[in-house]
């Protein structure tokens, strides 16, 4: 495969030589996971055993996904299972960083003080159980049914005291009834919007999508008229959650993910090196546009590396 490279010396393919004298320089990787790691529930094959030999050379590795859908305990046990190693037991987790988790980090901080801290979450249970460990009580999760015959009695069903959030992670349930109580949330003074990431489709085996949570983010915005708080990719606040609990020196990280628009931008803004891996959703086609686009903030959606899987990681750590 050509590589997308230019004169910037950006986006070059990652021999076994370049590999090699990378990782000479770095002691952290952080992982995307949907796409990079698995499509669906099959790993990425050589994956598994690319993470197993970067363990045995001493790296310290984390996930940072913008999956909402699974407490940082659940993707633990889903790493486990398809391979991937990492702690059990009272430490399952530490290495995750998800937009479930990072959110409720987000939310103690910013609804400190308030008395009785409550979020209407159109998000899964796992979204729901991580607000709840941190002390912030929730509502909504779940269908809802629109209630009475049209918008008088839509606008007139009791709503939850004392929300002072509402949250959008990724939501099977996600309907007109959910919107509608969102925005009248919102329309209460103080009440904080928070999306969990703004990926706007997820990649599953077989080269297939379904749509993702950025589409729901967006519906809530628009009825609202004001922007979301990003958690996920490329929001910094995401790698500050992992920097605070690793203690990260951005020059000895890489950044490695499957979207040039989250992971390969939070790599590029935080400073890490970069890796893209052809898994997932970004292709060097997409690469070779955000090159030549005339847009700065676009061309700096460009990796430093690319690999087709990270399974290419195998002939640099083997021997």
């Amino acid at each position: 495969m050509a590589e997308a490279g230019n004169d910037d010396g950006r986006c070059v393919r990652l021999s076994a030589e370049r590999a090699r004298a990378l990782l000479a320089d770095v002691d952290t990787l952080l992982f995307d996971c949907d796409g990079v790691l698995w499509r669906g529930e099959a790993a990425v094959p050589g994956a598994p055993e690319a993470l197993s030999a970067l363990r045995a050379r001493g790296k310290r590795l984390g996930f940072i996904t913008n999956n909402s859908s699974k407490t940082r305990a659940a993707y633990a046990d889903k790493l486990r299972r398809l391979g991937f190693g990492g702690p059990a037991g009272s430490g399952a987790g530490l290495e995750v960083f998800g937009t479930a988790y990072c959110t409720a980090l987000y939310l103690r901080q910013r609804l400190v003080g308030a008395p009785t801290p409550k979020a209407f979450v159109l998000g899964s249970p796992a979204l729901a159980a991580e607000l709840e460990a941190v002390g912030i009580a929730s509502v909504g999760v779940g269908p809802e049914p629109l209630q009475g015959d049209g918008p008088g009695d839509w606008l007139t069903s009791p709503l939850e005291p004392d929300v002072r959030a509402v949250v959008v992670g990724f939501d099977p349930h996600f309907s007109y009834a959910k919107l509608t109580r969102a925005l009248r949330h919102l329309q209460q003074p103080g009440c904080l919007l928070v999306g969990t990431n703004l990926d706007n489709r997820l990649p599953l085996e077989n080269g297939r999508f379904i749509a993702g949570t950025g589409c729901l983010v967006r519906a809530v915005e628009m009825a609202a008229q004001r922007q979301a708080d990003i958690i996920g990719k490329p929001s910094r606040f995401i790698f500050d959650c992992v920097s605070q609990e690793y203690g990260i020196n951005p020059e000895r990280t890489v950044m490695v993910g499957d979207r040039l628009d989250t992971d390969i931008l939070l790599g590029v803004t935080c400073g890490l090196k970069t890796i893209l891996t052809l898994t997932g959703v970004s292709t060097l086609d997409d690469v070779k546009r955000n090159q030549e686009s005339d847009c700065v903030l676009t061309k700096q959606m460009v990796p430093d590396f690319y690999v087709n899987s990270i399974a290419d990681l195998l002939p640099a750590l083997q021997g």
